[in-house]
């Protein structure tokens, strides 16, 4: 009986940590597909907050000839 109950409480062990592992590496997946899109969003904007930063600077000197 002792042989049976240890394969038996192995087994469901086994299947339940299979499925747990699944679903993490699904969420795994799904926090760098976010991830990677905030990263995305944040280096477009970093890019156009440095185009307007150096279209400002361009202008002020343009204005100091001016001056």
């Amino acid at each position: 009986m002792q042989p049976d109950y240890n394969a038996k409480y192995w087994k469901s062990r086994s299947v339940r940590r299979n499925a747990e592992n699944k679903e993490l590496k699904k969420r795994i997946e799904e926090l760098k597909r976010g991830r990677d899109n905030w990263k995305k969003k944040y280096k477009a904007k970093s890019t156009l907050a440095a185009m307007y930063k150096k279209e400002i600077e361009d202008i002020k000197k343009k204005i100091e000839k001016l001056i």
